[in-house]
């Protein structure tokens, strides 16, 4: 499993809960990425990928060697969180 440096920072500076729910998802993508609870994110595109938990959206790219986490979204408008 691999990041984005985008990822990372936005990673490092999530409340504790939030954290919680992506290193759970993380950890559900990295068992099974194409798994039956992740969907393509684009329909011209065969490796993107996307899966949610709760309030937390990750987007990814499954490769040969790696799964790469591209992209990170928490929906909560009323902390003021739609689209990071």
């Amino acid at each position: 499993m691999q990041f984005t440096e985008q990822v990372v920072r936005f990673r490092d500076y999530m409340p504790t809960a939030d954290r919680e729910e992506f290193l759970r998802l993380v950890d559900r993508i990295a068992a099974e990425p194409e798994g039956a609870d992740s969907h393509l994110a684009y329909t011209d595109d065969t490796v993107t990928r996307a899966a949610w938990e709760d309030r937390v959206m990750i987007h990814y790219v499954v490769t040969i060697e790696f799964v790469v986490v591209i992209e990170v979204d928490i929906h909560d408008p009323s902390r003021g969180f739609n689209v990071v």
